[in-house]
């Protein structure tokens, strides 16, 4: 076994230079998120009291952040090393990643959807109702638990080049593989385009109006939004490459988009970076709370 790793090393070393820089990222991930994401909980938490929709919406989205760092730990030993911790783990965690993932898109959209009612037409935002928005929050769980279930059916553990047993998705057929992709892509782009059309005619709104609140705010969570587009692009990218590789049969291609854990590694930034910006976000709501806040009781 010695010998066969040794006679190995060569062709392993341009994965494992890989697998340590997306290993460091996502130790910073962990390090810097998990505290800052239960902080931000904590001090959500009290402002739940109120019956606001809105940190209960930013509390969702710190809770999908959560989940999907607290796992970073046994996803960096998979890096480094290899799979040790079973069929069942491999596939519940990834899993979970995919319900974070889900949830994460759905806030953003449901976030965007609430800034653009409730500050250009709070009339329409009070008819929703107590019922209609905790219909709102458990309904994007839910649909995002539906979405995620592929994961249980793909995530598997196989040997990769270097002989070494992963836990990653597995496809019976390229057919499979391509559709998935094509799948994930759709929904990136869609959440995209509703977030734009939503925050471009909210900007327009709130530029025309006298509340500086309502335009902090806006930009405040306009960064949020800014920010989970800019860290997923990358790995979207190369999932294009992906689909391109296999339609046209480019093995080389094919190889140098298979080892993009760096641009999966960069996803998580993403949910590093968000209790900072949940953070200025909380301040600027507390300030617009004595307005809007309090008509938009859960």
């Amino acid at each position: 076994m010695q010998q066969f790793n040794s006679s190995n090393s060569s062709l392993n070393a341009t994965v494992a230079t890989e697998n340590l820089i997306a290993s460091s990222v996502l130790a910073v991930c962990f390090i810097l998120g998990v505290p800052g994401n239960i902080a931000v909980m904590v001090r959500l938490s009290g402002w739940l009291k109120r019956g606001s929709f809105t940190p209960r919406l930013m509390l969702s989205l710190a809770i999908s952040d959560l989940l999907t760092l607290i796992s970073l730990p046994i996803w960096i030993w998979d890096l480094l090393h290899e799979w040790v911790f079973g069929l069942v783990l491999c596939k519940l965690l990834s899993y979970l990643v995919y319900l974070s993932l889900y949830c994460s898109v759905l806030c953003v959209i449901l976030m965007s959807m609430q800034r653009y009612i409730q500050v250009l037409h709070p009339e329409k935002w009070k008819k929703l109702g107590r019922k209609g928005k905790k219909i709102l929050l458990s309904g994007m769980w839910m649909l995002s638990a539906v979405l995620s279930c592929y994961a249980l059916v793909q995530c598997n553990l196989s040997l990769d080049r270097g002989r070494r047993l992963q836990c990653r998705k597995r496809y019976r057929n390229e057919v499979e593989r391509v559709a998935t992709l094509i799948w994930e892509i759709i929904i990136f782009v869609a959440s995209f385009t509703i977030v734009s059309y939503f925050y471009f005619h909210l900007h327009r709104g709130v530029n025309n109006s006298a509340f500086s609140t309502s335009k902090l705010l806006t930009k405040l969570v306009t960064r949020i939004l800014v920010c989970f587009f800019m860290f997923w692009i990358p790995f979207h990218i190369n999932n294009t490459l992906l689909i391109i590789a296999v339609l046209l049969g480019n093995d080389s291609l094919l190889r140098s988009a298979e080892s993009g854990d760096i641009t999966a590694a960069l996803t998580f930034i993403n949910s590093c970076v968000n209790p900072f910006l949940y953070a200025f976000s909380a301040r600027a709501l507390r300030q617009h709370s004595s307005g809007t806040e309090n008509d938009e009781e859960v």
